[in-house]
């Protein structure tokens, strides 16, 4: 059995040394964060964005020892080893670069409240010619759920990263569906399950019982199978977007891309390449790209609070966490000192944060502060706080960061811990913000980002991620809710079962969706319905009963 805690130090120590390392004048060209996973020894897959032609990226990449793989628009994904990375910062026509996130899969009468029916009778719309591509845990290709009455796939594609890329196309799964082996043909396996049922929420139909079916029960299906558990990165993410748009492209189809992951890695603002790329391809392609909100609204991840003359943020650590990482996100102007205090009340000195790494120990457990600076796509930069038990446990109990404001400037700060799929339940802040709890990538801002809620009790679930006060934000997030308790869909196996999460929330409106692109662009009433037009009409015939 993999030891997850071991896997977590080892890479929150691969990329602490990694800032460590990094020169100085190098350190705001990265988007530093704890994320690293994707290594084969010391190698890793990072981001990138870059002015110069993908050929001449490509050769100055392979003479550095690195491969190159080009995803359009100026973005790429790099492969290069540890001690390579700076070289790669160094060449001049590469603008920035993002070590990847993880990203966490934010685990018929939900059609009914969702006024499916009604649409479909009305409209004529069973998602019939629209796509529906799906990067998530994979897919159960043999469930009845995606199997035409003739037998034969609705899946146009499976690409499946677990297996080094490995790309399975309609007519092999259609012979896998005729083998007695189909795994021997086409072995692409949706173990954890999400996939599947996330597909079905949006495109069950076929042989199944219709109390069953999705929102989209005639749509066609592609799916991403972005990693072996319940996480990918960022890198995957983005070749899967890249791989889902040149296949509705081949086939000619219109396409909607469901993402039901989300992390906390990040400033949350639309800075990181993630988020930027997928903003990019929104603008520019032809898709409209429905995201999860996440499931931390009710973690107590987040702290936001206006900079007074001393702030103190406590949180508690449980007893069996190995490692802990807290981003923080400032104004631009504040200045500000840093101490550590245990819960034994133990104090590290004050550390005045600059542009730079710091490190020490306190009560037996290692802390490094590293403060990244302005970056070429963010001008606040990031600082991250860590504390590693080198091996056992981080001493349990109540922590506080204090933030000493050294200047007369007021302004703002954000705190985030990881998602709850890496944290035990109680490391949490003690005085949370329940705002700005939304998910990456749900927060680009044109893009569909999808909450939950119980459409028994008509509320609001108290685990969906909440975006920042409206109107101090220009904009209200998430821009829709939609079931997400108890959803029963397909799994693997010919079976059904319940779920609940923003996972399957973001679905019934990918579905919806596809059933709007198909009465807009193929049957000719609306040939630019798709996109932010595409939300508009999502946003304004949605009930709005809450205040």
């Amino acid at each position: 059995m993999v030891n997850i805690e071991n896997l977590t130090l080892n890479k929150m120590n691969s990329a602490l040394g990694l800032i460590q390392n990094t020169p100085k004048n190098l350190l705001g060209k990265l988007g530093i964060n704890f994320g690293i996973d994707k290594s084969i020894g010391n190698t890793l897959e990072v981001s990138i964005i870059s002015g110069d032609t993908p050929e001449n990226v490509r050769k100055m990449v392979e003479g550095i020892g690195g491969k190159y793989e080009d995803l359009g628009y100026g973005f790429g994904i790099v492969t290069i080893t540890l001690e390579n990375l700076p070289k790669l910062a160094n060449i001049q026509s590469i603008q920035y670069i993002e070590l990847p996130k993880n990203l966490y899969e934010s685990a018929l009468e939900s059609n009914i409240a969702s006024c499916i029916p009604n649409a479909v009778s009305t409209y004529n719309v069973s998602g019939k010619g629209i796509l529906i591509g799906f990067i998530d845990s994979g897919i159960d290709y043999t469930h009845p759920a995606f199997i035409k009455e003739d037998g034969t796939t609705r899946i146009e594609y499976i690409y499946d990263l677990s297996l080094n890329g490995a790309v399975y196309n309609k007519n092999q799964i259609n012979e896998a569906l005729k083998s007695a082996d189909p795994y021997s043909i086409v072995p692409s396996y949706d173990v954890i399950e999400h996939g599947t049922h996330v597909a079905g929420i949006a495109c069950a139909g076929g042989n199944i019982d219709k109390r069953y079916y999705g929102v989209a029960p005639k749509s066609s299906i592609m799916m991403v199978k972005s990693g072996r558990g319940l996480f990918t990165l960022s890198t995957n993410l983005m070749k899967g977007i890249k791989f889902l748009l040149d296949k509705s492209l081949e086939l000619n189809m219109p396409l909607v891309i469901n993402i039901s992951m989300s992390t906390n890695d990040g400033a949350h603002n639309g800075t990181s390449l993630l988020e930027q790329y997928i903003s990019t391809i929104s603008t520019l392609d032809k898709v409209t790209i429905v995201i999860a909100a996440g499931n931390e609204g009710d973690t107590a991840h987040h702290v936001s609070r206006t900079f007074n003359k001393s702030n103190a943020v406590r949180f508690e650590v449980s007893g069996d966490e190995t490692a802990v990482v807290i981003n923080l996100y400032k104004s631009i102007l504040p200045e500000v000192s840093l101490r550590l205090i245990t819960p034994s009340g133990i104090s590290t000195s004050e550390i005045v944060i600059s542009e730079g790494f710091y490190d020490g120990v306190i009560s037996g457990n290692k802390y490094q502060i590293y403060n990244t600076g302005a970056r070429p796509f963010d001008i606040s930069g990031e600082i991250g706080i860590s504390l590693i038990s080198n091996g056992n446990y981080i001493l349990s109990g109540i922590w506080t960061i204090e933030l000493n404001l050294i200047n007369s400037y007021e302004g703002i700060f954000d705190m985030w811990l990881p998602t709850s799929e890496i944290l035990n339940k109680k490391t949490k802040f003690l005085q949370p913000t329940l705002d700005g709890t939304l998910g990456i990538p749900a927060t680009v801002s044109n893009i569909i980002s999808v909450g939950s809620y119980n459409y028994i009790t008509r509320s609001i679930s108290s685990f969906s991620g909440r975006g920042r006060l409206y109107p101090l934000y220009l904009e209200a997030k998430p821009d829709i809710v939609a079931p997400g308790e108890d959803i029963v869909a397909p799994i693997p196996d010919r079976s059904f079962d319940t779920k609940s999460g923003t996972s399957m929330a973001a679905p019934h409106v990918s579905g919806i969706s596809a059933l709007m692109m198909e009465w807009g662009l193929l049957k000719g009433n609306d040939s630019y319905l798709y996109g932010e037009r595409l939300k508009y009409f999502l946003i304004i015939g949605a009930k709005k009963e809450r205040r």
